[in-house]
């Protein structure tokens, strides 16, 4: 039997905590900003509300079940422009902005939230040290979004919990086989073993004391940093919603009667009832086999601390298991302090530590009232509480390895522990809460790029309005092309908001559109029109040339041949329905300058000299939203000693 050591390393009772101001509502990201609220008459059809969105180009991010409010963004449009559109129409009932409101019970308002930096981080002096803005887990926002749900219980090995804490009597988990009058009759009514375990168990005593006074500050401790109750007293937990499941398996600093034996069946007794997560703020150097079978076995998330001996477990022995056991459903939880440096007394390593939390200076609930205590033990209960959030959030019943890899795909890069840990990364609540993609807007426009040579194919520029996400913000897009009607296939992921690509001739073209958020959720894809790029000949009967031109061959040129004028006031018009129309032409130390007309209006002067000749190079280019039918007249201007102007073709997307 080898002893496993509690990772307490300082209890200091806080008898005052600060009240903190109420932050103003706004929207989360600048995306949603954009965001308008409408509200259609009683009685409107499915298809008279997608009229409308196709009326006022309106693209739906949610709606209500009914059909009868939903938000929308406008595309090319301000919201206020929008807003005034739609309050005209006769389908429509009521237009505003989407305003965010603060909840009622606001969570900044619990007396001692200041002091909680890990949770919300703006460089206030917790135990006479200061920290640094922005160092935290984003646990305020990650509130405004849920709390938690009961239904998302996390077990607690540890030395037990006072449930009688005014912070953390509405949090324990309640055995619904052993509830109520049930409770206290001395009998195992649900038959697992365990008698009137309305809480959990007390693997030191044999009993139901989950929380034997004197004994059970840790636990406490840890505890309250996952679940302390939003009330309007005291702290408040990473997740106020969920359920703790006390299962005692120490005795103060110790190990109790049974050692790992004890601990083995804790697990087996929170695998039993399913529990998604549980918190091991404990270790030892010896490893464990049995102990990693019954870890493995519980399907849950183990939350384990990685140790305050500040070693490199990837170093060799020694080690602090369980943290270090290969075991795949664990994660091992570094410490950072309030500026972000990895705590000194944390253990480490590149590949057996996974990320890190707050583990300095961490303000939670005490037998009797509040402390303040340090170490990776705290640090751990921060991911347990972000991945019991998280499961809250989630749709659906998510596998262990899938939770696993949200939290620490979701974590936030963090130079201080770049190459200390797996991920480089401190756990994140905001982002593993949010999972919803961004609602991305097709690909609005497609552009011939000027200075491209002309071939069996033309270089082309598409750009698109930029995607809305509603928590965490667009981070990156990915853009699919479908040839000929085949399947979608990833072009690229930026992110821009514009892609460079060249476009074959005559094969039509359909791209698809897709927002990332910096949470790691894809939205659904937005498919914009087919578009199909052609190019016509200088002779073509759309061209309609007036003045002195002639035709000569030349080698090199699109079609062989050119159409060539040097007298000023010469003409083409080129007319056709197109989305993107380009004149091709031949540059070189005879050609000058010409003058541009799109549908009527002026877009001033091209110059097609250069000192050696190119052939094929697109001079000139414009583009619409749409397609329709379009005009581009050139003028020569027939400049003195340089009049020349070579037309080789027009090309254009349709």
């Amino acid at each position: 039997m080898y002893r496993i050591t509690a990772l307490l390393t300082a209890a200091l009772l806080v008898t005052t905590l600060a009240a903190t101001g109420v932050a103003a509502a706004e929207p989360p990201t600048p995306e949603a900003a954009d965001q308008v609220l409408v509200r259609y008459r009683a009685g409107t059809t499915k298809s008279e509300r997608e009229g409308v969105a196709r009326a006022y180009g309106l693209t739906k991010v949610r709606g209500s079940a009914n059909g009868r409010t939903e938000v929308v963004v406008a595309q090319g449009r301000s919201p206020a422009t929008a807003r005034r559109q739609l309050a005209a129409d006769p389908n429509v009932v009521a237009v505003s902005a989407n305003s965010w409101r603060e909840l009622a019970d606001d969570i900044t308002a619990e007396p001692g939230f200041n002091a909680l930096w890990g949770l919300h981080n703006e460089g206030q002096v917790v135990d006479g040290i200061g920290g640094t803005p922005d160092i935290d887990i984003d646990g305020l926002e990650a509130l405004q979004v849920t709390r938690g749900s009961a239904d998302v219980v996390v077990a607690v090995i540890d030395d037990g919990v006072d449930f009688t804490h005014p912070d953390l009597a509405a949090a324990a988990w309640i055995n619904a086989g052993e509830a109520g009058a049930l409770a206290t009759n001395g009998l195992d009514d649900d038959g697992n073993g365990y008698i009137d375990d309305v809480r959990g168990w007390d693997f030191c005593e044999n009993d139901n004391t989950v929380g034997p006074e004197g004994t059970d500050g840790h636990g406490t401790h840890v505890s309250g940093t996952i679940g302390a109750s939003l009330d309007g007293q005291g702290i408040v937990g990473a997740a106020p919603g969920v359920g703790i499941m006390a299962l005692r398996t120490f005795s103060g600093s110790t190990a109790c009667t049974g050692g790992d034996a004890a601990i083995a069946a804790a697990i087996d007794y929170a695998a039993s009832f399913g529990v998604p997560v549980i918190n091991a703020s404990w270790g030892g150097s010896d490893r464990s086999t049995v102990l990693e079978a019954a870890i493995g076995e519980s399907n849950a998330l183990f939350v384990a601390a990685a140790g305050n001996q500040g070693w490199d477990m990837d170093g060799g022995d020694p080690r602090f298991y369980p943290a270090a056991s290969p075991t795949a459903n664990i994660i091992s939880v570094g410490a950072v302090d309030q500026s972000g440096a990895l705590s000194s007394y944390s253990n480490f390593g590149v590949t057996l530590v996974d990320i890190a939390a707050p583990g300095d200076n961490i303000v939670s609930t005490l037998p009797g009232g509040f402390g303040v205590a340090s170490g990776t033990s705290m640090a751990a209960p921060h991911v347990a509480g972000v991945a019991a959030l998280a499961l809250s959030a989630m749709d659906g019943t998510p596998s262990v390895a899938a939770l696993r890899a949200r939290i620490l795909a979701t974590g936030v890069p963090l130079a201080s522990t770049a190459g200390l840990t797996a991920t480089g990364r401190l756990v994140n609540a905001w982002r593993a809460v949010d999972v919803t993609g961004p609602v991305a807007l097709p690909i609005d426009s497609h552009k011939i790029d000027v200075g491209s040579i002309v071939g069996t194919t033309v270089s082309t520029t598409m750009a698109w309005p930029a995607a809305t996400d509603d928590l965490s913000g667009v981070k990156s897009y990915i853009v699919q092309r479908s040839l000929n009607g085949a399947a979608f296939a990833t072009l690229t992921s930026a992110t821009a908001r514009s892609y460079k690509r060249t476009m074959a001739f005559g094969t039509p073209t359909r791209f698809q559109l897709f927002g990332r958020d910096r949470a790691g959720n894809v939205g659904a894809g937005a498919i914009g029109p087919t578009v199909k790029a052609s190019l016509f000949q200088d002779g073509t009967s759309a061209a309609r040339y007036t003045g002195s031109w002639s035709t000569v061959s030349v080698s090199g040129a699109s079609g062989g041949r050119l159409h060539r004028s040097s007298r000023a006031g010469a003409t083409v018009v080129f007319q056709t329905t197109a989305r993107a129309i380009a004149i091709v032409a031949r540059r070189g130390p005879l050609n000058g300058k010409a003058r541009i007309f799109v549908d009527g209006v002026d877009r001033g002067t091209i110059n097609l000299y250069r000192t050696s000749y190119q052939a094929r190079v697109v001079v000139f280019s414009t583009s619409w939203a749409t397609t329709a039918s379009h005009r581009v007249k050139l003028v020569v201007l027939g400049t003195a000693g340089h009049a020349r102007v070579d037309i080789d073709a027009f090309a254009f997307l349709r």
